[in-house]
């Protein structure tokens, strides 16, 4: 009987290590440059729209890329890790631009943030804004 408990932790063991290891190797798949293009349509109460291009990188599964000039009006970083499965929870931080593009017609430098929710696959992704607006993100790798 002590054999086979010992056996049986073994064997869990290895089954743990192996899946350990799983994760591990996905852990970089989407590691590299990538191109984002953020697209925001005019809203109801007459924001303008607006498209964003720029870079974002991702190591270690962990995405990370700015638009704009830091603490700049119309600047937007966009943060988040890429699981395994490709999908990503992503979290932007900007100051407001030009009133006429900003829902509610906020003063420039407001401070806003929002969630995307995205999916990523070897070299393409999309991503949706969860809160506020509609706005779409196409992620292509470089």
């Amino acid at each position: 009987m002590q054999t086979r408990h010992v056996t049986r932790l073994a064997r869990g063991s290895a089954i743990a290590a192996g899946l350990a290891a799983s994760a591990a190797l996905g852990a970089g798949n989407f590691d590299g440059d990538w191109l984002v293009s953020l697209t925001c349509p005019q809203t109801p109460d007459g924001a303008y729209s607006y498209n964003y291009q720029f870079n974002v990188q991702v190591r270690d599964s962990v995405l990370h890329g700015e638009h704009g000039k830091q603490n700049a009006a119309g600047w937007l970083v966009l943060d988040g890790t890429i699981g395994p499965d490709g999908n990503a929870r992503l979290r932007a931080n900007g100051l407001a631009g030009a009133p006429i593009f900003s829902v509610g017609h906020v003063d420039k430098l407001t401070p806003y943030s929002y969630e995307v929710d995205a999916h990523f696959d070897a070299t393409s992704g999309t991503g949706s804004r969860l809160t506020t607006r509609k706005c779409d993100l196409v992620f292509s790798k470089s």
